[in-house]
């Protein structure tokens, strides 16, 4: 029956495309814009960054310093305190990246990414402060939601943690021969591009799909769209007490596409995807609630 649905949903995908070719070939053009003036410019270079820092092993440094509020409030050592830093400060799925490169690199261990999975793959400050901000027509209200964003991945981080086992064994690295920086900077620059190259394929087929369900069944409910492709939802959304709440959520969440990003530079590390999926629902519903209380607070 499984495959039966899942066949159902894939030809009416292609009919849909078929039917709307011109449309579609106009709205991945928008797409690919999009990633070329307001994606690329933003990820590429901190991925190049977050990867080296990485490989030349700047991330156990920096792990001395966090340690102690890593340990105490989430159990886990300072080195994935770098995932939890370019989380917030780089955006979807930069977080969950970083993650995965100090798996391979032998900085932290399966639980303790699985852990750091629950608090770490959060939107970024440019693109709430900025974009979110722009349709409130304030910077300050931007500013608002981020705060809200990050508090909110910190107390599901807080939350959840306790529930995922914290006992971490010691990892070694897979070598013990250290990098050069010049063959640290060319696989980072590599590793970076064939990523940025899984995401933009990601979100010009959500947008894309999305538009064109959009035109066809005049659904433009922001919630309903977001749930899938949160920028799509977000755009949507007006000044209104109502939809600040909702654009707190919906980033939060992060949205289908997000989720399917996180996958893709997750695919070889043998992470679960369903504890990351509660946290972010978790997020998503803590976000909402904080937004109403600011709302309710302020109002």
């Amino acid at each position: 029956m499984k495959r039966i649905l899942s066949t159902i949903a894939a030809l009416g995908l292609l009919l849909l495309l078929l039917c709307s070719a011109s449309q579609a070939a106009e709205l991945t053009r928008q797409a690919l814009h999009l990633c070329a003036v307001s994606v690329l410019p933003a990820l590429f270079p901190l991925m190049v960054a977050s990867s080296l820092l990485v490989s030349l092993g700047c991330a156990s440094a920096a792990g001395r310093l966090l340690s102690p509020a890593m340990e105490r409030l989430f159990g886990c050592s300072g080195s994935g305190g770098t995932a939890l830093l370019l989380g917030l400060l780089g955006g979807y799925p930069l977080g969950a990246r970083t993650i995965a490169a100090l798996l391979r690199s032998g900085e932290i261990d399966h639980p303790e990414a699985q852990r750091l999975l629950t608090f770490c793959n959060n939107a970024g400050p440019a693109f709430i402060i900025s974009m979110v901000g722009s349709l409130f027509g304030s910077a300050k209200i931007g500013l608002s939601l981020y705060l809200i964003h990050v508090t909110a991945a910190l107390l599901s981080g807080m939350i959840l943690c306790r529930k995922v086992p914290r006992q971490r064994s010691i990892s070694v690295p897979v070598t013990a021969t250290e990098k050069s920086f010049s063959s640290a900077l060319v696989e980072s620059i590599s590793s970076a591009g064939l990523t940025c190259i899984q995401l933009c394929s990601f979100i010009t087929f959500f947008q894309v799909v999305l538009q064109l369900v959009s035109n066809s069944t005049h659904i433009s409910q922001p919630l309903a769209l977001g749930f899938i492709e949160m920028t799509c939802g977000v755009v949507r959304l007006g000044p209104a007490p109502g939809d600040f709440i909702a654009a707190a959520a919906l980033l939060g969440w992060g949205g289908c596409s997000v989720h399917c990003q996180t996958a893709a530079v997750l695919a070889d590390t043998g992470l679960a995807m369903a504890p990351y999926l509660r946290a972010k629902l978790l997020h998503g519903l803590l976000s909402a609630a904080l937004a109403a209380a600011a709302v309710l607070l302020f109002s």
